[in-house]
């Protein structure tokens, strides 16, 4: 074995040192039996008579273990391999059990090796067959000795310059009760390892038999429980690697959308921006625009003072220092001039040109919802709690087994609310009465209903295939195309919206003509979908809706004509679709991740299948709800509602 191999199976995870006393936990880590103590909550049950219980967290892999009575059992390859430890142990710091000191050490922990005939300390030679430490004297005898004299004993620090070291053959393993005897039995009553005197007192008529008897045949089960373990792993390791992939597919995806995204609101930008560009541009041209006209009509004021300010002085200067003779010469032209400037536009004098009046109007809260509202969504596959890829939860098994059959019944509505466990249903096709059950079993005993009636409806709710979720009804009205939210604890209608181009009321219905052609389905993680097609025969087309505002997210078209299908159900993003109402056959599912449809795939409900009037898988247990009769009559008081459990891998 290697050195480094042994040394991590014989260094305790809990306290760094080699292990003392190594114990073995159920989840095959190993402690030493002072750290179990230690890490155990409460008192250790030290003797198997003890009636106190305690546990403790594993170190290793946090498995939460019950200490039996009379503690762990040892761990017997561990403390074989321990017979190694002085031979591989390594100079370097050791942490002091239950302590954080570190100290400073010329081995990891290992216990001195002492010569197996005198208990010396001085132990320069190692016998690879028997497993034992000797001093030079004793190395001697052990070569002279019949028994060991092919014995090819090496030096202890040839050993500890190899890589790998190979353990010797174990040591017989002593009674702890009875020390001189060895551990040969298993006691099949009591679950332990007994040694011949254990026999006669304790294990005194119990069934116990020789562990060389058992040794092959506990191999051949453990070898074939480890051929399940295989394929457990080999599922957890293609798990591992899809999620792996999706993990990188999802950055190199991310960064693909991050583009995109700065793409297109760099063109939003740049419309937005050429906008506020022209707006300032037309801001700056009124302006100019305004102020010129008011330096226009400055200036002229200017040059009309200028004149009626002459004239007036010209006309003081006459009046006060000319003479008679130069007034009555200058008179006619000094009126004519002044009466000129008075009367030529003083009616306009007063007035003044219009203030410049501009805003900007712009209902900000508006545009801003409105840009918002049309700024493009991301579209994608969540899914709650559970992180485990769809690739790994994407195929059926062969449906499960049937567990539960209720008595007959009439069962035209019945579905499950994921997020609270709740059961819902109508017994009849055109009711706008459904009845709440606490849980299915509370269903199948028909214990404590609560009857309520959907609200504000027109008609009734139309179809067999409603949803609910996280308290709320997902339907559609008879003879419309228009989806709506009704909230279960009243009844009152919360929300509408239209689904286009959605057939209804008989246009283009499953294999029969029923009310209506939208059926409803809830997925894992809340995912909310409508499934419809256009009239007259279209193809399926599968809608995935915001539980929450009902808006359309997006439509995948299935390239199956929905008069030909007789019932559907998805689980984790695949729809499944059954061939006939009156045939269990599966024969095509659409994966909505990818958007393929396989019409070569095969599968078959383990029910009657002989009247499927519904289909519904519940995420959080895993079944498959099925509502079928015995027969191709489909009378309403002869239909069961069935379970199927372990539905997706």
């Amino acid at each position: 074995m290697d050195k480094k191999e042994v040394t991590a199976q014989i260094t305790c995870p809990c306290c760094s040192s080699f292990l003392r006393d190594p114990r073995l936990l159920p989840c095959l880590h190993s402690l030493c039996l002072e750290c179990v103590t230690r890490c155990s909550r409460g008192v250790l049950p030290s003797a198997p008579n003890s009636a106190t219980s305690s546990s403790l967290t594993c170190p290793v892999c946090q498995f939460q273990a019950a200490i039996p009575q009379g503690g762990f059992p040892v761990d017997l390859w561990k403390r074989h391999l321990l017979d190694l430890a002085p031979l591989v142990a390594e100079g370097g710091t050791h942490k002091q059990p239950g302590t954080t000191t570190t100290t400073t050490t010329t081995t990891t922990a290992a216990p001195p090796p002492e010569c197996v005939e005198c208990g010396s300390h001085d132990v320069p030679w190692w016998c690879p067959t028997c497993g034992v430490f000797l001093c030079n004297d004793d190395k001697a005898h052990h070569s002279r000795a019949r028994k060991t004299a092919s014995h090819n004993v090496v030096t202890v620090d040839q050993i500890r310059t190899q890589t790998s070291v190979t353990p010797a053959a174990p040591k017989p393993a002593l009674c702890s009760k009875h020390p001189h005897e060895e551990l040969r039995l298993y006691c099949n009553t009591d679950k332990s390892l007994i040694c011949r005197d254990c026999t006669l007192i304790d294990h005194k008529n119990h069934d116990f038999v020789f562990s060389s008897d058992l040794s092959s045949k506990f191999k051949e089960n453990i070898a074939s429980l480890c051929s399940k373990l295989s394929l457990r792993l080999e599922k957890l390791s293609l798990s591992k690697h899809t999620a792996i992939g999706c993990c990188k597919n999802a950055d190199e995806l991310s960064e693909n959308v991050e583009a995109e995204i700065r793409t297109e609101f760099a063109k939003i930008v740049a419309v937005v921006n050429a906008k506020e560009a022209q707006l300032l541009s037309e801001l700056k041209t009124i302006t100019e625009t305004s102020k010129k006209i008011f330096q226009e009509h400055i200036e002229g004021c200017d040059n009309k003072m200028k004149d009626a300010q002459e004239a007036q002085e010209y006309a003081q200067q006459a009046t006060t220092r000319f003479t008679d003779l130069q007034l009555v010469a200058v008179n006619d032209t000094l009126t004519s001039r002044v009466k000129k400037l008075c009367d030529s536009g003083a009616q306009n004098d007063s007035l003044a040109p219009n203030e410049l009046k501009v805003r900007f109007e712009c209902d900000s809260t508006a545009v801003c919802g409105t840009i918002s509202s049309s700024l493009g969504r991301l579209v994608h596959n969540s899914t709650s709690g559970s992180l485990v890829p769809k690739a790994a939860t994407r195929e059926l098994n062969q449906l499960g087994s049937m567990v539960t059959s209720t008595t007959p019944r009439q069962a035209q509505k019945l579905f499950v609310d994921n997020t609270t466990g709740k059961v819902y249903w109508g017994s009849d096709y055109y009711t706008s009465q459904l009845t709440e059950f606490e849980s299915m079993t509370s269903f199948i005993n028909n214990t404590n209903p609560r009857q309520f009636t959907v609200k504000d409806v027109p008609n009734h709710p139309g179809g067999t295939y409603q949803a609910v979720h996280n308290g709320h009804v997902y339907c559609t009205p008879a003879n419309a195309a228009t989806m709506t939210k009704v909230r279960v604890s009243d009844g009152s209608t919360v929300a509408t919206a239209p689904l286009p181009n959605a057939g209804h009321s008989g246009e283009s219905p499953w294999t029969w003509n029923g009310y209506t052609d939208i059926c409803w389905y809830v997925d894992a993680g809340g995912v909310l979908y409508v499934v419809h097609a256009p009239p007259n025969n279209g193809n399926i087309h599968i809608t995935r809706v915001d539980p929450d505002s009902l808006t359309i997210l997006q439509t995948w078209t299935v390239p199956r004509i929905k008069m030909k299908t007789g019932f559907a159900f998805v689980v984790c993003g695949r729809f499944y679709f059954g061939k006939a109402y009156d045939s269990g056959e599966i024969d095509g599912v659409f994966d909505t991740t990818t958007g393929v449809y396989d019409g070569t795939y095969r599968n078959t409900l383990p029910t009657f299948g002989k009247y499927v009037r519904l289909t519904s898988w519940i995420p959080s247990t895993n079944q498959l709800i099925v509502v079928d009769a015995p027969d191709s009559s489909g009378a309403d008081s002869e239909f069961r509602v069935f379970l199927i459990e372990n539905v997706a891998l």
